[in-house]
């Protein structure tokens, strides 16, 4: 499996390649995601993954299409087959003070790169940054793991080994076992 198919492989802890809604509901749960915010999330996310790995209207997401599913205003740390590029990541970190990043200078790099997908159209490219700017902020939401001063204020923030870990597939993993133990269920 590509990283990037390692990394969507956490909605389906049952490896049967395809995520669902109920899948996808169940996963952001256990990351902490309100259930109500998971209700709205859940069918944006399967249908607009589940469209571009299929090329037709879906709510099923296959891993082993994902790739397909990059969309416009992406980090480009997961390149076109779904595999790691150094070069993409380390330039997120390319004029940040710290070893730790920020929603902004996240979706600064993100931003600054473009519309990589131009063939996909000007309305995929709205979506996309838009959806770009919500993936990035539920991952800091779930997944911070320090926090660093922007413009004056405290903001949350995540180091470069957890931003890494994230891109290889194991932090979601990792950020569902730790909020499962301080619930006092282990999650297998």
């Amino acid at each position: 499996m590509t990283p990037l198919q390692t990394h969507v492989s956490f909605f389906d802890p049952e490896g049967t390649g395809v995520i669902t809604l109920g899948q996808t509901f169940r996963g952001l749960s256990r990351l902490g995601v309100s259930w109500a915010l998971a209700l709205i999330l859940t069918p944006i996310i399967n249908g607009f993954l589940g469209y571009l790995t299929t090329g037709k209207p879906g709510f099923k997401v296959y891993i082993d299409r994902i790739a397909q599913g990059k969309h416009p205003f992406d980090t480009g740390v997961f390149d076109d087959e779904g595999n790691f590029d150094q070069a993409a990541f380390d330039a997120l970190f390319d004029g940040i003070s710290g070893d730790a990043l920020t929603t902004v200078e996240m979706r600064k790099v993100i931003v600054g790169r473009g519309n990589r997908r131009p063939r996909m159209g000007a309305l995929s490219a709205f979506l996309g940054n838009w959806f770009s700017d919500k993936e990035v902020r539920l991952l800091f939401c779930v997944a911070s793991d320090t926090a660093k001063l922007e413009n004056g204020a405290k903001v949350p923030a995540m180091r470069k080994r957890t931003v890494q870990r994230f891109f290889e597939g194991t932090l979601l993993h990792d950020v569902a076992r730790a909020r499962a133990w301080s619930a006092g269920h282990v999650d297998h």
